[in-house]
């Protein structure tokens, strides 16, 4: 069990996983998905920090194979949770700071993301700790042009 308080929130997630046994084997021979190692469960309660009773509960099932080394729940619980880290990143960033979900691009929707995150990549590499501030210095610093993408940028900001 994990405990994290913050964003005004408590946030409380339990984990179990069980040792994929017969059900890896099972796998393998009717659907031909080897190396199933682990299976198991998080469940997620939240709930306001004045509040004295959870307002929310989720579930969520996963299963985990391949090379896949001996882990703890604890640990396996950590690689669970990093995976926000993408979300957090990348997607998070271009819904705000970037407002994809406005815009109304969709016929070349790929190429606008892949545009946008080479910016917010660049963004973090000239130093910035936000987006948006870059997305405000950047534009009145026509002179950096191409050295943003082939040198590392020193920039006071």
């Amino acid at each position: 069990m994990q405990v994290d308080k913050g964003h005004g929130r408590i946030e409380r997630r339990e984990l179990w996983m069980v040792d994929g046994g017969e059900l890896s084997d099972y796998l393998e021979q009717e659907y031909g998905w080897p190396q199933m190692r682990c299976v198991g469960q998080i469940r997620r309660y939240r709930r306001r920090l004045r509040h004295a009773t959870w307002e929310s509960e989720q579930s969520g099932y996963w299963i985990a194979g391949g090379n896949l080394p001996s882990l703890t729940p604890a640990q396996l619980q950590g690689y669970l949770r990093s995976h926000w880290t993408i979300e957090n990143a990348i997607f998070y960033v271009r819904d705000v700071a970037m407002d994809e979900d406005r815009l109304h691009g969709r016929a070349i929707g790929p190429a606008l993301s892949a545009l946008r995150n080479g910016a917010i990549n660049l963004a973090r590499r000239t130093g910035f700790r936000y987006v948006p501030d870059a997305r405000r210095f950047l534009p009145a610093r026509p002179d950096l042009g191409l050295s943003l993408l082939f040198d590392k940028p020193v920039l006071e900001n």
